[in-house]
């Protein structure tokens, strides 16, 4: 069974802060509490391989994705090897005319088997879900905002 997972949210940040954040893979270890190893294995242009070990409990599962960056505006992932049948989809980022920006994730997988989907699906649906806040708050972590100065 497919799952599709779509979320958005406006934040104070431009569109190239963001998407330096979510292209920070090395970096997700150390806000993302799930994420417990991240390992970039090739990159070249505009393309990173990467591989990424999620951690909850007593449930570990290694993926690698490949990510085709537009610096600034998009992210699009595509599986190359992990428990999954298929994962792909995206991150956009978006410059608002108000200022501050729009942060879309849009995801969809299936597991390669019904063992794994029942083992491992319900925790991997609430990290996608979580992601883009995961994203927001270290956004505030990261950058410093002159109305809060």
């Amino acid at each position: 069974m497919s799952t599709t997972i779509e979320r958005q949210v406006d934040v104070p940040f431009s569109a190239l802060q963001m998407y330096a954040l979510v292209n920070d893979i090395d970096a997700y270890p150390e806000f993302l509490p799930w994420c417990e190893q991240t390992r970039v294995l090739a990159a070249s242009g505009d393309e990173v391989e990467a591989s990424i070990t999620l951690r909850k409990g007593a449930i570990r599962k290694t993926f690698v994705t490949r990510n085709h960056n537009e610096p600034g505006s998009r992210i699009v992932v595509t599986l190359v090897d992990g428990p999954f049948r298929h994962l792909d989809g995206y991150w956009g980022f978006e410059d608002l005319p108000e200022g501050g920006s729009r942060v879309t994730l849009d995801m969809r997988f299936e597991f390669s088997n019904r063992f794994l989907e029942r083992a491992i699906g319900p925790v991997f649906r609430e990290i996608v879900k979580s992601l883009v806040g995961a994203f927001r708050k270290r956004a505030f972590q990261v950058y410093p905002r002159e109305d809060e100065a």
